[in-house]
């Protein structure tokens, strides 16, 4: 793939990021919009709580997108590795439909979310009607993810936020135009948007990888590479999903700990709320990586990223801390959500302690590609699952002992982990800072004894 970082500027950087910043902001939007419909709906309060629980399932299920997208970035170098990346995805995705239509099953599904998932046991009729219509969302939203990482990868994000702008559409006139009006359950005509959303997205970006590889298909791989295996993919691959699967873990975690509460409905709907909220702002960091990955390929260009990673990080942070702490927060809950009296006050407590997300999620994603570019995947994961233990402390020994209730439990929770994760990203790829990427060099006749320079030693 073309390195542009040899003549790397802000300006490079801000055009590439911004058509990916879109994309994750319009995709995340999804969630306070179906709130804002929901909210409107027959019980919104039930709606928003069961809902809840079945997004924190497929977010899970959805996970390993993301860590795809990071493999795709690091190994993909021309056709053959790009053809063993896509046959891989293709059995990852069959596997995890397989997982997400056993949890959609009587009695295996509801002893899943009942035992497992902590939820209430007037709640398990609504979250199992609602999975069952979801089962297609992450199955659409692995697809997506990967042919969005695709179109990043040969440097056409401007096609990357084309798809979720569509999409947004769509679920604006279904969302906030439909499901109001229905007479069913929020929940239940909530979880048909979803669906009818994350398959469209899906076709969408499908279309536009394969308009691309018309035009411009894969090159052969560098005939100094070795040739990529499934073995090789498996063994970066894995620390990444494992990655993945504890980030997202965060949210189903925080609703099992939340629903053990005092109050646990209104408490859940209220942290749905906030987060989903919190989350506009910060969704935008996640390009980051791509970035990062794509482009920070030099000392040069890892300086420039750097720079541009922080500045995002404190604007973004800035813009929370407006929303959060003045007369904003009431317009925002009340007026354009349309959020319950009843958990208002309790919403923007929780926005208010999760106004610094932006600036530790900037330093996880930064120095979290610094790891990647070395090919050190295990090291990521191992912040990962620290970050993990914190929120489990936080949670269920923190919160009994100090008696702390409310939906700002879930925020200090979600704070207090990403905080720690940055950290330990911090720690761990700082002194790979100004590294170049490593390559799998095929072995020469002249060296068979001894590893190439420039080649990954372990995970």
């Amino acid at each position: 793939m073309p390195n542009r970082s040899a003549t790397l500027s802000y300006r490079a950087l801000a055009v590439f990021f911004l058509p990916l910043a879109v994309a994750q902001v319009l995709q995340t939007l999804r969630n306070p919009l179906l709130d804002a419909g929901m909210s409107r709906a027959p019980d919104p309060q039930t709606s928003l709580a069961a809902f809840a629980v079945v997004a924190s399932v497929v977010q899970i299920l959805s996970a390993s997108g993301t860590a795809i997208s990071s493999a795709y970035f690091v190994l993909v170098r021309g056709q053959q590795s790009y053809r063993v990346i896509r046959s891989y995805v293709i059995v990852y995705t069959s596997v995890i439909t397989a997982f997400a239509v056993l949890i959609a099953l009587p009695n295996i599904g509801d002893a899943f979310f009942q035992h497992v998932m902590g939820t209430p046991e007037h709640l398990i009729p609504d979250v199992m009607t609602m999975m069952r219509i979801s089962l297609p969302v992450p199955i659409f939203n692995l697809i997506r993810q990967f042919y969005l990482a695709q179109l990043a990868h040969r440097q056409h994000s401007n096609l990357v936020w084309i798809g979720p702008a569509i999409g947004e559409a769509v679920l604006v006139v279904l969302a906030l135009g439909l499901v109001p009006m229905l007479t069913i359950s929020g929940g239940i005509s909530g979880a048909f948007v979803w669906m009818t959303v994350a398959v469209l997205e899906g076709l969408l970006a499908l279309g536009f990888v394969q308009y691309v590889n018309r035009r411009a298909p894969y090159p052969d791989d560098p005939t100094t590479d070795a040739p990529l295996d499934y073995r090789y993919v498996t063994s970066f691959l894995v620390p990444l999903v494992i990655t993945q699967v504890a980030l997202v873990s965060g949210h189903p975690l925080i609703n099992a700990g939340l629903l053990r509460l005092p109050d646990p409905e209104p408490t859940v709907a209220a942290f749905r709320v906030a987060f989903s909220l919190s989350m506009l702002p910060m969704t935008a960091l996640v390009a980051l990586r791509q970035v990062v990955l794509v482009l920070g390929r030099d000392p040069e260009g890892q300086r420039r990223a750097r720079i541009f990673a922080y500045t995002l990080g404190l604007m973004l942070a800035g813009l929370m801390v407006l929303v959060a702490f003045t007369p904003l927060n009431e317009i925002v809950v009340r007026r354009l959500i349309g959020a319950p009296q009843s958990i208002t006050s309790d919403t923007i407590v929780a926005m208010q302690i999760m106004a610094a997300f932006p600036i530790f999620m900037a330093v996880r994603q930064f120095y979290q590609s610094m790891t990647m570019h070395q090919r050190k995947t295990g090291l990521v994961a191992l912040t990962a699952a620290i970050r993990l233990l914190v929120m489990v402390a936080l949670l269920f020994v923190f919160t009994p002992i100090l008696g702390w209730t409310g939906a700002g439990v879930g925020a200090v929770t979600r704070i207090g982990a990403m905080g720690t994760e940055a950290l330990m990203a911090y720690l761990v790829g700082r002194k790979f800072f100004g590294l170049e990427p490593v390559t799998r060099s095929r072995p020469t006749p002249s060296a068979e004894s001894s590893e190439p320079v420039n080649s990954e030693q372990s995970n």
